[in-house]
């Protein structure tokens, strides 16, 4: 799969891009699967299941077959980077949000890499794109990715307005209120949807209040 100039001109745009098509079912169900055994869980007994959260890596196979080759063709161009610069991953984080019986609220934003501690500059960029890897559907308000349309240009300009002030990403994702973003966009991806982001893209997981859990892996290149 070859995006095309449109679905290129409209991550510049936005700053992100969920895509269909690049991972067929059954390696997206395989690595559910494979999720729900290491959370030691079982999908239809939500008394086995984790609390609202469940973050981990993992490394199983099925869970490396998610990158397929069109997978990585479109990380590759929306990297701006050959093919073989980017390397197929030896795994990826789980970050499955599980139904919470509070009240459904707007998220709030936040950059990626802005650990204090790591110590990430925002010059230059410390990772190209972000993917988030859907392994189940989406209900509405199950979970799914915001995100805020254009708001890396916005949150760009912010850090180049001063750029010693902001050298580090911690200090810039606790300042976003000054970008002016707008309002965000809440997903609702099906199995087997990835979400492209830029580094300097503003979103936030959303609460699940649906009766279904939402399983996804996070990776960056």
């Amino acid at each position: 799969m070859t995006l095309t100039q449109n679905q290129l001109d409209a991550y510049a745009r936005d700053g992100y891009i969920l895509l269909s098509g690049l991972i067929p079912d059954d390696i997206a169900a395989a690595a559910a699967g494979t999720l729900w055994e290491g959370m030691g869980a079982q999908p239809d007994n939500p008394e086995t299941w984790p609390d609202s959260r469940y973050t981990h890596h993992h490394d199983q196979a099925e869970i490396v077959a998610c990158f397929t080759d069109d997978y990585l063709r479109a990380a590759s161009q929306l990297c701006g980077e050959s093919l073989e610069h980017i390397k197929t991953p030896r795994g990826a984080t789980a970050i499955n949000i599980f139904p919470s019986t509070e009240a459904w609220q707007n998220p709030h934003p936040h950059i990626d890499h802005a650990i204090k501690e790591h110590g990430h500059k925002t010059f230059p960029r410390p990772f190209h794109v972000a993917t988030m890897t859907f392994l189940s559907d989406v209900e509405g308000r199950g979970g799914g990715t915001a995100v805020w349309p254009g708001s890396h240009q916005q949150i760009e300009a912010l850090a180049r307005s001063d750029e010693a002030h902001y050298e580090y990403m911690w200090v810039l994702n606790k300042e976003l209120d000054k970008a002016g973003l707008n309002d965000p966009v809440v997903l609702i991806p099906q199995r087997g949807d990835v979400l492209f982001y830029a580094y300097l893209c503003a979103h936030a997981g959303s609460k699940n209040v649906s009766t279904r859990p939402r399983l996804a892996l996070n990776y960056k290149w």
